[in-house]
């Protein structure tokens, strides 16, 4: 899934009414360092706080960035659990605070792919497919996305599942794999990163289908989560209809679904630094 741009928007806006201040929060991207702290003693991983960008003239706005440095690779399973995810720019991993989102696996019985509806598929393949870029092209022109072509970026964590109706591909979920956090694990922790289909058959509703499938895939591995990427905006409200879903609040993982809806949909509603003001 592409990454949604994070930063950590603090600040307070004053009602000229009413004279009450809010403190507002909001995410995106800086660069600028200015602390760092361990996350556990007994870990290498440090948060990072940047400066960004502020105003106080017309209102008082602050955007900092929350990241991981220093992140071992039989730590990347305590990252996830504290609700970061991994963005990879330019082959560069960067880990970014986020409202991720999983799946306990323990809590759902979904059944793999029914061979009796002509779908088939094939996962594991380490290389890009060749028809990648053209069911992504279809995919952003159905949707009318602006802000998803770096999807199409490889890299070595990446993993693909291609997805077959009477032996054409029709679908493919770019899987990302996390270390796990023993060397003698059998599975690496896994996530539904991005998934593209040409929208053949819509009755199938192959978005629904694949997805219940990789859940029952990665529970038969015997995975406890399967993550499912950060969920911002309207697009990101059907992670919380599968059963199992959780979705980290910024403290803590939560089942509040309600809560994830409302905040997916407000997200979508926010054009500007004014609108965050009246959160």
């Amino acid at each position: 899934m592409e990454k949604v741009l994070m930063l950590l928007l603090t600040g307070r806006s004053v009602n000229k009414t009413s004279g009450k201040s809010k403190q507002i929060n909001i995410v995106n991207r800086s660069w600028f360092e200015c602390n760092e702290e361990p996350v556990e003693r007994s870990s290498t991983m440090q948060y990072t706080y940047n400066t960004h960008f502020g105003k106080q003239e017309t209102r008082n706005v602050i955007i900092n960035q929350v990241s991981l440095r220093n992140v071992d690779p039989r730590e990347e399973y305590l990252a996830l659990e504290k609700g970061f995810a991994l963005d990879i720019v330019n082959g560069k991993e960067e880990w970014y605070m986020s409202r991720n989102t999983r799946i306990k696996l323990s809590q759902t019985n979904y059944d793999m792919l029914d061979w009796q509806l002509g779908l088939a598929w094939h996962s594991n393949i380490k290389e890009m497919p060749s028809m990648f870029q053209k069911i992504l092209t279809k995919y952003i022109h159905h949707n009318n996305f602006n802000n998803i072509h770096s999807a199409s970026v490889d890299h070595k964590r990446f993993r693909y599942c291609l997805y077959y109706h009477k032996g054409s591909i029709v679908a493919i979920t770019k899987i990302l794999h996390y270390n796990p956090p023993f060397p003698f694990a059998d599975h690496d922790i896994l996530e539904t990163n991005f998934f593209i289909w040409n929208y053949h058959q819509p009755e199938l509703h192959l978005g629904t289908l694949t997805l219940e499938h990789e859940i029952a895939w990665a529970k038969s591995l015997g995975l406890s989560y399967l993550y499912t990427g950060p969920g911002y905006e309207q697009s990101s409200i059907y992670k919380s209809k599968f059963d199992g879903f959780q979705w980290f609040n910024g403290m803590e993982w939560s089942t509040d679904v309600e809560e994830y809806t409302l905040l997916c949909q407000r997200d979508s509603k926010i054009r500007s630094f004014k609108a965050y003001t009246t959160i």
